[in-house]
């Protein structure tokens, strides 16, 4: 099994504020609604590469400033930043007091792109090309300089104020103005005349910013379009907005674009007046609720953001440890529990596919059936979420591969299975099987995955000599013999089991993926003939010597964690790329000399006392050594390929020495006794650091302009992210608060469970939504994935 811990720093961003870029994999937000956001804790692979991808992008971005830097008055966009609500061409974003206006080409190639919803307009209006695309109470620049003043209110609608500036107007955003600065305004607007249409701007000459430019220079060509009134378009300039009433579009000559925005002429909406106090009403409930949401999550209501789906529908996005959910309003009853956002993505996602669904309940399936066929399904083609047909349906079922129908109750018994003719890979694990001859029906199945099903009779494999791939873990088969004879095997996975003789997996062949971990397998000797074996899973087992296993061109990933007196001197694995020896007594490195392709390597709670020996190796790229007894990053020699280093919990004193790993990126030396993080030369490649849970006095940790510890800019200048938390002097953490034993937030998650892994292929409904916990299962899935 690769390495599946992921440092958790870019998770940590939302309590350490040291966070210049956000480097994320999200999904695009759906049009209809938004998507969960979640960041997986356990997958090293996915994240290395998100980072990895995130920092290339923005190398060939030419920079945006507010996304790749911050802009004139320090906006730089950010996970934590708080959006206001989207337009149809970008996203409006809190900054201590007034707005931005980013722009959603502007977010195309960024980290955020995640943001930019579904069909969305990602074309930038040509007047829009040179702007940093800001929208503030003060717009300042070369021809214009406006600050806003409540005396200049000339209107008002729900979402903010017109006012004029010289010949012109802007428009400017209640929530881009300061609490004192809007109570102002507010007294000012409940003193305007009342008005029976927009504020005209016609002169003798015509229409300014219609028919000649404004005295900011200003003229409307079409484009530059972010959003829309009651009685106005909303048009961006140089970073800040200028209405335009429906009304003077007409007169000048721009009738189709009023007729394009212009709520009235859309039949489907409410007349004006009823219109702005739908308006009024929906913000009193998005407020209402976002208040009620932060206090029964015990978050800060700051780091809530509004989320508006392209159809108008509104949602609150909130903070969960690493990741983000959203609840959308209609989601969130005051007076009641705050609802599992999961169980509610899940029931969106299953309302896509009713009509399908429904087609299904046709052709006899039952509910339980019908929800693995949706989730658990791998096929040419997606589900027909819309099919009627039950012909076209048959067609389809015809065509899926592979389905998991574990922890139902007798799956092999469920109506509506000879529809899945061609299943390659069938998993029907976690629940009891009486008759296990229902199988054979599945003439083409290539993988059964039957972990912990009781089944000890296995001469039905005597009529399945097309299989491949079988996970008999969890049955308490100390026996394992009626193996021997199916030599097309290639995957076989047997955790969990109590064997200690196995003999008969070396008459497999073509085995290449192996999982045996929690047995009491002492002795690897008959694996020696397996000359094409790729992946041995065989931790916490009684192995020491590996020297059957070595000199083998084909074996790439080995797990030997657990296996506590393991020799790693009788390993000589020429293409050995995965290693992993957790909690073992390993003390030293000298192992990578003898392993000269290992590129990632995993030995968390061992012995080690340094990190000498890996200088040996010039392509190791990831190591995990949490919980030893490293007292130094000093190194003999310079170790020129390393990109990533947790040396958690160990009992470093100083940071000298991290120098030596002249490619590291990323370092975690979270929970050490580091007082200071002084080097005696800057490091220049370092740009993700946790150095979070160490006795660094506050003082050193103080943000400089950028957001960065003075004491971490000084010392790692190209560091752009990380954790500092949990810092400070004796004395320091002596003077602060205690700690709540459970936060309301931590309370939520335990409440709903959410620890979910992103790549868990077996999803079902709560009852049934089990992890298959046991490392067997996690192995043979990854197993079975390189299998195909």
């Amino acid at each position: 099994m690769k390495s599946k811990k992921i440092m958790a720093i870019a998770g940590l961003f939302l309590t350490c504020q040291l966070c210049l870029a956000a480097c994320q994999s999200q999904s695009s937000h759906q049009s209809d609604q938004p998507k969960t956001k979640q960041t997986s804790k356990k997958v090293m692979s996915k994240k290395a590469k998100s980072v990895k991808k995130a920092r290339e992008g923005k190398r060939e971005r030419k920079g945006v400033a507010g996304v790749d830097f911050p802009t004139d008055d320090g906006f730089l966009l950010t996970k934590d930043s708080k959006i206001l609500s989207k337009t149809d061409q970008g996203i409006i974003v809190d900054h201590d007091g007034h707005s931005h206006f980013v722009f959603y080409a502007d977010l195309k190639g960024s980290p955020f792109e995640y943001l930019i919803p579904k069909g969305a307009n990602v074309t930038k209006p040509a007047g829009a090309q040179q702007s940093h695309a800001q929208v503030n109470g003060k717009a300042s620049g070369a021809h214009h300089h406006y600050e806003f003043n409540p005396a200049d209110i000339v209107a008002e609608d729900a979402l903010g104020y017109t006012v004029r500036h010289g010949d012109h107007f802007h428009y400017i955003l209640k929530s881009s103005l300061p609490g004192h600065v809007q109570t102002q305004a507010k007294e000012v607007a409940n003193r305007l005349p009342q008005t029976t249409g927009p504020v005209s701007t016609t002169t003798a000459k015509g229409i300014p910013g219609l028919h000649f430019p404004t005295s900011d220079g200003f003229k409307f060509n079409g484009q530059g379009i972010v959003g829309v009134t009651k009685d106005s378009i909303l048009v961006d300039h140089d970073g800040h907005l200028h209405p335009i009433s429906f009304a003077d579009l007409r007169q000048g000559g721009w009738a189709h674009v009023a007729d394009q925005y212009d709520p009235a002429k859309k039949a489907d909406k409410l007349t004006e007046p009823n219109q702005t106090q739908e308006q009024a009403n929906r913000e009193k409930e998005y407020q209402e609720k976002l208040a009620y949401l932060a206090e029964k999550l015990g978050i800060d209501p700051s780091t809530i953001k509004r989320v508006e789906t392209q159809d108008g529908k509104l949602g609150l996005e909130y903070p969960h440890h690493d990741h983000a959910h959203v609840l959308m309003l209609s989601d969130i009853e005051i007076g009641k529990d705050i609802p599992d956002p999961h169980a509610i993505e899940h029931a969106r996602e299953l309302e896509k596919h009713k009509v399908g669904m429904d087609t299904l309940r046709a052709l006899g399936f039952d509910e339980e059936v019908i929800l693995d066929i949706v989730r658990t399904h791998d096929a040419p083609t997606p589900f027909p979420s819309n099919e009627k047909d039950p012909n076209k349906m048959k067609e389809w079922l015809a065509t899926v591969i592979k389905l998991d129908l574990g922890s139902r109750k007798d799956p092999l018994q469920r109506k509506g299975l000879s529809l899945l003719p061609n299943l390659e890979t069938l998993g029907i694990g976690f629940t009891p099987i009486k008759d296990i001859s229902p199988v054979l029906q599945f003439k083409k199945l290539k993988q059964l995955l039957m972990t912990k099903t009781g089944v000890t009779d296995y001469r039905f494999l005597d009529n399945m000599p097309q299989l491949e791939g079988i996970d008999i873990s969890q049955n308490n088969l100390k026996d394992i013999s009626f193996l021997s004879k199916y030599k097309n095997l290639t995957l076989v996975a047997a955790a969990d089991n109590g064997i200690e003789d196995i003999r008969p997996l070396g008459q497999l062949p073509n085995l290449k993926f192996l999982v045996l971990s929690n047995n009491k397998i002492s002795d690897l000797s008959p694996l020696a003939s397996l000359h094409q074996l790729q992946e041995l899973h065989i931790d916490n087992n009684q192995i020491t010597d590996l020297s059957p296993v070595s000199h083998k061109e084909s074996l790439t990933v080995v797990d030997l964690s657990r296996n506590v007196d393991v020799d790693l001197a009788t390993l000589q694995a020429p293409k050995l790329e995965t290693l992993m020896v957790n909690d073992t007594k390993v003390s030293h490195l000298d192992f990578l000399k003898n392993n000269p392709n290992l590129s990632s390597l995993s030995i968390n709670r061992a012995q080690l006392q340094s990190l000498e020996g890996i200088e040996a190796s010039s392509v190791i790229v990831r190591v995990e050594a949490e919980g030893n007894q490293i007292k130094s990053l000093v190194l003999k020699d310079k170790q020129g390929s390393l990109t990533f280093l947790d040396v958690t919990g160990n009992q470093l004193t100083s940071l000298e020495g991290v120098n030596n790993f002249t490619a590291l990126d990323i370092l975690s030396v979270s929970k050490n006794q580091l007082t200071n993080v002084n080097l005696s030369e800057p490091n220049k490649t370092i740009t993700n650091i946790d150095i979070s849970h160490n006795q660094i006095p506050l003082s050193d940790l103080k943000l400089n302009e950028q957001h960065i510890p003075e004491a971490i800019a000084k010392n790692f200048p190209a560091v752009q992210e990380g954790s500092m938390v949990g810092n400070g002097t004796a004395d320091e953490k002596a003077a602060m608060p205690a700690p709540a034993e459970e936060s309301a937030q931590d309370s939520h998650d335990h409440h709903h469970g959410h620890d979910h892994d992103e790549d868990h292929v077996n999803e079902h409904e709560d009852h049934h939504d089990q992890e298959h916990a046991h490392e067997g299962e996690e192995k043979t899935e990854e197993a079975h994935h390189h299998a195909q």
